[in-house]
């Protein structure tokens, strides 16, 4: 009689409900992302007043497909396309998760707008983008700065369940002081959603998102949350 190996044996009901529900993630599942700092510190930052400044939509400052240097890190990045409002939404949820740290003096973004137009009013010919946000920080009386930059913002196509197309949404957040210009910290985020069946190693992202697909502002909104825990103490 020849015995049947272990791999050959039947599919028990327990194994076949247990494929079935891989089968489920497969179809649903979304991954893919980086939202930890390139730069985090060891040890509390002394900050002092941080001007936190609205976020940059970079298709709409400097145009599409096309490439960007940043002028505190040297960075590469490619701009694409950033849906209308973006910049607005994830200013109010940035400057409300900071408002939550009890430790941070804060100036808010519209102070931000007052100050960059009045340096911008006084300056002779166009000053370099790095030397406009110190400025700009400097008349707002800030020892600090935070700048956010967005690179892709790109809504999804379909629905909760179903999509033809997965939101897309690429930024980073600086931080800066402005004595000197040395770069603080850096955190960045770069996510398209994908299917779990592109990529398997995403599963409590997966059900911490409520298994389906999210909008441009719901990945934006998570991304920042996820950014912002290694967001440095503070003196």
């Amino acid at each position: 009689m020849i015995e049947m190996s272990q791999s050959n044996r039947p599919l028990t009901l327990t194994n076949l409900i247990l494929l079935l529900i891989l089968g489920f993630f497969l179809v649903f599942f979304s991954g893919c992302a980086s939202g930890q700092p390139i730069q985090k510190p060891t040890e509390p930052i002394q900050m002092g007043t941080i001007l936190v400044m609205p976020f940059q939509n970079l298709h709409q400052t400097c145009g599409i497909d096309i490439s960007f240097r940043c002028p505190f890190i040297g960075d590469i990045y490619e701009i694409n396309m950033v849906n209308e409002g973006a910049a607005e939404f994830l200013t109010e949820k940035l400057f409300s998760r900071l408002q939550d740290r009890k430790d941070l003096n804060l100036i808010e973004p519209q102070q931000a707008l007052g100050a960059r137009s009045a340096v911008l009013a006084k300056s002779i010919g166009e000053l370099p983008e790095k030397e406009l946000i110190l400025e700009t920080a400097q008349t707002a009386g800030a020892d600090s700065i935070i700048v956010g930059r967005i690179f892709r913002y790109r809504e999804r196509v379909g629905t909760a369940y179903s999509v033809d197309t997965p939101a897309s949404v690429a930024f980073d957040i600086l931080l800066i002081r402005v004595s000197d210009g040395q770069l603080l910290w850096v955190g960045r985020f770069n996510e398209t959603q994908k299917s779990l069946f592109e990529n398997l190693f995403w599963l409590s992202k997966f059900i911490s998102r409520s298994a389906r697909w999210l909008t441009a502002d719901e990945l934006a909104n998570s991304g920042l949350a996820e950014v912002m825990k290694s967001f440095p103490d503070s003196f």
